[in-house]
Parts: C-alpha cells; sequence; structure tokens
C-alpha cells in the first residue's frame, strides 16, 4: 500500500497560474459579452429607450475587460469591478422583467388562456421562466450577469500579491 502525502501548501508554480486565470476569465467574460450582444442583435433588442440598456451596460463591460486586458492597474481593476457590479444588477433586474413580461403574457397565450388562473404559483413561474409562454427570453439577461461574474473574479484580490 503506498502512502501519499496531501499538499499542505501551494508551491511555486501555483502562483505563476494566476496570471493565467486572471487572463482566461477575462477572455471568458469577454466572450460571454461579445455572445450576449450577439443575442440582442439577432433578437433586434433595441425598440426603445429601456431596450438600450442592456447594450450600454454590456459595452462598459467589454471596454473594462480591454481595458483590464491591455494594462492591470488599480484604476482598471476598479473600473472592472464597478462594472461587474452594476452589470450583476442589471442582469438580475432584466431577468425580474423579463420573467414578469412572461407572466403578464400568460392568460393570453393561446395554449394556457383557458388553465392560466388554475395553475399554481410555482407552474406559472416555471412556464414564465423555461419559456413555454411569453415573448421575453430569460436566459439573456441571465448572461449579462455570467459575464459581470466571470470579470469580477478576473480582478478579485488584485493587488494583494495574488498576481
Amino acid at each position: 500500500m503506498s502512502s501519499m502525502s496531501e499538499p499542505t501548501g501551494t508551491g511555486p508554480g501555483d502562483a505563476r497560474l494566476v496570471p493565467f486565470y486572471r487572463r482566461a476569465l477575462t477572455l471568458l467574460g469577454a466572450g460571454v459579452v461579445l455572445g450576449a450582444l450577439t443575442e440582442l442583435a439577432m433578437l433586434r433588442h433595441w425598440q426603445g429607450p429601456a431596450q438600450l440598456v442592456p447594450w450600454a451596460v454590456l459595452a462598459v463591460l467589454l471596454l473594462a475587460a480591454a481595458a483590464w486586458l491591455v494594462r492591470r492597474t488599480a484604476g482598471t481593476a476598479r473600473t472592472v469591478q464597478v462594472a461587474a457590479v452594476v452589470s450583476v444588477l442589471g442582469s438580475a433586474y432584466g431577468v425580474y422583467e423579463h420573467v414578469l413580461a412572461n407572466l403578464r403574457a400568460g392568460p393570453l397565450d393561446p395554449r394556457y388562456a383557458g388553465v392560466w388562473d388554475s395553475m399554481s404559483v410555482p407552474a406559472q413561474l416555471w412556464a414564465a421562466t423555461s419559456g413555454a409562454v411569453g415573448p421575453s427570453p430569460v436566459l439573456v439577461p441571465g448572461t449579462m450577469g455570467l459575464a459581470g461574474v466571470l470579470l469580477w473574479l478576473a480582478v478579485f484580490r488584485w493587488g494583494r500579491g495574488a498576481g
């Protein structure tokens, strides 16, 4: 029976991985932003001032990510953090608004018109969030939050000796 000891600390190679992970998280976050922007374009999500808000939030998030990739400073880290928090908050609001719009559309949907009022609240919520009823996709605003979380993680504890 061979005995292998458990690692008790981090080795010098672990510290060298931190910049790699920061770059990877930043690129993943930027990729999610680009995907969300593409989806907004395919949905023609520009039919009024409220529909332009995610465009602005995602543009700021993408610019912050690009600045972080070009130059890692305390200022760019702070910019990414602020943009990421705004993105996550905007995402939560967008998910809420989309679910609410779908819930309002439930009684008007031909498949649900006769049964909507008799459905339980969880069943109505499931229909509204799963895309079974209503015109508003819930996943799209959720991706804005995912991008924000990825970019926030990319700058997490930066400047505290963590690469």
